[in-house]
């Protein structure tokens, strides 16, 4: 029977991992065990290696896409999802999963930095994973029940096949809330009755589970359901999600740049220089018109790499630069002669004004970025309570003409960090 190391890093930034050696029926073999990342790669001892990662820094969505041309379709997704993004698209990995049932796509996007910082500490390590999952896949899923997991102060969540989040477990009543509307991205209002009792049924039939030392009380129908450490859970998980027909969602986060194939483009990359010596050499030989010909084609590139550089600078929400620069500022110029293309001046300074007189509710806020798009302003800030935010989004929403969101809400260390969305409500 096939034996693997399953890994899990609960934060991104620590060089901390738990692990267990597993069998494919989900038995631990060998006892759980935690360390550095280097003492992981020895209980390794040449076994597949499946890590398992915090949530809290992966977005999991579903995209729809058309049943012809997918890989162009899958192109496009990420620049749908743009607005949902705490970074720029250019700035994250995405990663895709098997069509569902429904047609769509799941999607699970987390920050390059991020991944690059795990991949380069297991390098180091020379801990060598073949899966990176995120951890809300990892557990176990009935249809028609919410599942969550707590440890300590985290909480991992799945609402469903594709869905799910990770956070704070003082965070996790208020985003069990969000996700009892029919919108999953609806902040609920606790003086609406009908949302409340949505919210506690869910709560009631969810799934607990309850990992380690844990004391976080859920009020579910059949309690905490107690396990020794997250990693046995998430071998039971995995096992169940590799035994779903085709259509259901696993991801794993290494795809795309960061498959096996791109790795061993890395590993090539360091050889390009002499290769491309050799190359002009042969070129040298060959005649100067075959060199001619290799300065034409540099040169073309090169106009067309800042003629889109010229592009995103003068217009910062343009999605596809390097396609047509030339047609594509054309374009926009006319739009701009014609009284288009601008931004709704009244409406962002009304948002400005507005989050200007919420943030003198609160003590020593931190405003970190602003990004307005579409209409919507997508304000990233720490303050020293969850109490702040709600505050904070109390008073924005005393101007009727404007709708507060929150996005997303996680504890780093004695500060909460929040992203705020801003919009007309008309």
């Amino acid at each position: 029977m096939a034996q693997y190391l399953l890994t899990y890093l609960q934060r991104i930034g620590d060089d901390y991992l738990r692990w267990a050696v597993c069998d494919d029926k989900s038995k631990i073999v060998r006892a759980h065990n935690h360390g550095s990342f280097a003492e992981a790669a020895k209980a390794a001892e040449r076994r597949k290696v499946v890590m398992v990662i915090a949530g809290t820094e992966v977005l999991l969505e579903e995209a729809a896409v058309p049943a012809t041309n997918l890989a162009k379709a899958l192109k496009a997704v990420p620049y749908a999802l743009e607005e949902q993004l705490a970074q720029d698209v250019e700035a994250s990995h995405f990663a895709f999963g098997s069509k569902l049932a429904n047609g769509n796509i799941p999607v699970a996007v987390i920050a390059k930095d991020g991944l690059d910082w795990v991949l380069e500490r297991c390098e180091q390590a020379k801990l060598a994973p073949a899966e990176i999952i995120p951890e809300m896949y990892a557990l176990p899923f009935e249809e028609g029940r919410v599942t969550v997991m707590t440890n300590e102060g985290h909480a991992a969540v799945r609402q469903s096949v594709s869905r799910g989040f990770s956070c704070d477990t003082e965070m996790l009543s208020l985003l069990l809330g969000n996700i009892a509307h029919s919108d999953p991205e609806a902040i609920v209002d606790e003086r609406d009755t009908d949302t409340t009792a949505k919210a506690d049924e869910m709560i009631w039939n969810a799934l607990h589970f309850s990992c380690g030392p844990d004391l976080y009380e859920l009020r579910t129908s059949e309690g905490p359901i107690e396990h020794r450490t997250e990693v046995e859970l998430f071998s039971k998980g995995l096992v169940q999600a590799r035994a779903r027909p085709k259509g259901q969602a696993l991801i794993n986060l290494l795809q795309g740049e960061y498959s096996k194939t791109e790795a061993i483009g890395k590993a090539w990359k360091p050889w390009r220089l002499p290769a491309a010596l050799a190359a002009t050499l042969v070129a040298l030989w060959g005649g100067s018109a075959f060199l001619e010909y290799q300065k034409l084609g540099l040169e073309q590139q090169r106009l067309q790499t800042e003629m889109a550089a010229v592009l995103k600078r003068t217009f910062p929400d343009v999605r596809n630069p390097e396609g047509d620069p030339v047609r594509q500022m054309r374009s926009r110029v006319k739009l701009l002669q014609a009284g288009g293309g601008g931004i709704d001046d009244s409406s962002f300074i009304a948002m400005m004004s507005a989050i200007g007189v919420a943030l003198r509710e609160v003590e020593k806020p931190t405003v970190t970025s602003m990004n307005y798009r579409a209409g919507k302003l997508d304000v990233q800030l720490d303050t020293a309570s969850l109490q702040d935010i709600d505050k904070i989004k109390s008073r924005l929403e005393t101007d009727e003409k404007l709708k507060a969101e929150v996005k997303s809400a996680n504890k780093d260390k004695d500060r909460i960090k929040a992203r705020l969305r801003i919009e007309s409500s008309s």
